[in-house]
């Protein structure tokens, strides 16, 4: 069998789509651009999300010669119901089956057993080198009240640090040369084995490897970041200085019922231990706004400390009430249009200080990874911008896909920069 997978969401779903490859290839099925069947692994974490994917099962459900499989967190979320809701779908493949998927892939219906599914190597990377993704755990056990994620991924479950290991020098040997670490809440690592693994072990166990290669941490709960975590990431150049630390919200009603487990005092605290000890990282959040009973003047506190506090990168989000969770039964729900225009008003806000952050390194040589060499001007990224969620560097110069080279920043926009090689 010849066929097509296209990956929907998170890397962490592309780490998941590139350990199906890797089965179904191991089998003797043969992957391509067409083909007999199409393989879509979908998201649903939010409604807005698993409408995109049964867009995207529909879509190519059109052409009745494929054969359509659907896994991912759609098939966790919607199980059974799905088989009903979507007849046009050959076979829907729960994530505790993907260690089986060559075997029951030409089977009709609904496969999905009890557990957690936390296998991702070998797999068959789909992006090309140097930059790649490492996923050193699964699921999570925080529990924040708006989110659907422990009911699909279930609870924590970390890789033991030799597999991680193995499956880090095998990226290395394979070619990549920027490894992007990733779960769910990457600081919990190890908690659910008794803490005798734990992210500061895993990561000097990462850096004990010799080679020219760059480390990115990714997706780092507050309340787990400690001043050993900061230390060792500013104790080898290797570690990009790069903080992804998704705060949510600043105010302490909204961080309670969100279920966050902290304060607006510790998240400053945190805060300004890492802008003093990392002066010099690039620091990133996320935001939900319009959660629910979020005032007016919790919101204005909210813009407040962002600009307090001066995020380099902020991905913003409208609340979405998901069934399931402690945050649906909320009183005093945000209407959509008050969502919008908290919103807009954050990210405009946002665009001014990541333009003026931005601006600093004008005139000084970064380091950056080039994307794309077939149109002129060249596109990549400045090493200190994460792949698909940052900024883009437009390159002049001499150089190819696939290189991290220095570069001078000729010119800063919002969130782009022009460099020259």
């Amino acid at each position: 069998m010849t066929f097509k997978i296209i990956s929907l969401g998170c890397p962490k779903n592309l780490v998941e789509s590139e350990y199906i490859c890797h089965k179904l290839c191991a089998a003797g099925h043969e992957q391509g651009n067409d083909g007999d069947a199409v393989i879509i692994n979908t998201c649903a974490f939010i409604a807005e999300s698993a409408r995109e994917s049964i867009e995207t099962i529909l879509e190519a459900a059109k052409d009745d010669r494929k054969k359509i499989i659907v896994t991912g967190c759609l098939v966790e979320r919607y199980q059974n119901d799905l088989v009903s809701l979507l007849p046009e779908v050959h076979s829907f493949i729960g994530r505790t089956c993907y260690t089986d998927i060559a075997g029951i892939i030409d089977v009709p219906g609904f496969h999905h057993r009890e557990g957690t599914f936390s296998e991702t190597f070998p797999r068959r990377v789909l992006t090309p080198p140097p930059s790649s993704y490492l996923k050193i755990q699964e699921g999570c056990n925080n529990r924040c009240h708006y989110c659907t994620i422990p009911s699909i991924r279930g609870d924590l479950t970390s890789r033991p640090a030799r597999d991680i290991l193995s499956e880090f020098r095998w990226l290395l040997e394979t070619g990549y040369r920027e490894i992007n670490i990733i779960g769910q809440d990457i600081t919990s690592y190890g908690m659910d084995r008794d803490r005798k693994e734990t992210l500061t072990g895993l990561i000097r166990s990462l850096l004990g490897e010799t080679g020219d290669f760059y480390l990115r941490l990714l997706y780092m709960h507050p309340k787990g970041i400690a001043g050993e975590l900061i230390d060792i990431m500013r104790s080898d150049p290797r570690i990009i200085p790069y903080l992804d630390v998704p705060i949510q919200h600043s105010e302490d009603r909204i961080l309670s019922l969100m279920g966050r487990g902290h304060t607006k005092a510790y998240l400053e605290q945190v805060l300004e231990m890492m802008r003093d000890r990392m002066p010099e990282a690039v620091l990133r959040t996320s935001i939900i706004v319009g959660f629910p009973s979020e005032t007016d003047a919790e919101f204005e506190d909210l813009l407040s400390f962002l600009g307090t506090y001066q995020f380099d990168m902020l991905g913003a989000f409208r609340y979405a009430r998901e069934k399931g969770t402690v945050a649906y039964k909320l009183k005093g729900q945000i209407t959509n249009k008050v969502k919008k225009d908290r919103y807009i008003r954050l990210m405009e806000a946002q665009k001014e200080i990541s333009r003026t952050r931005l601006a600093r390194l004008k005139g000084t040589t970064v380091k950056i990874i080039v994307e794309n060499d077939a149109e002129d001007p060249k596109t990549g990224r400045m090493l200190i911008q994460a792949p698909d969620i940052d900024g883009i560097a437009f390159i002049k110069g001499k150089c190819r896909a696939g290189d991290i080279c220095d570069a001078k920043v000729l010119k800063t926009l919002d969130y782009d920069v022009v460099v020259e090689v």
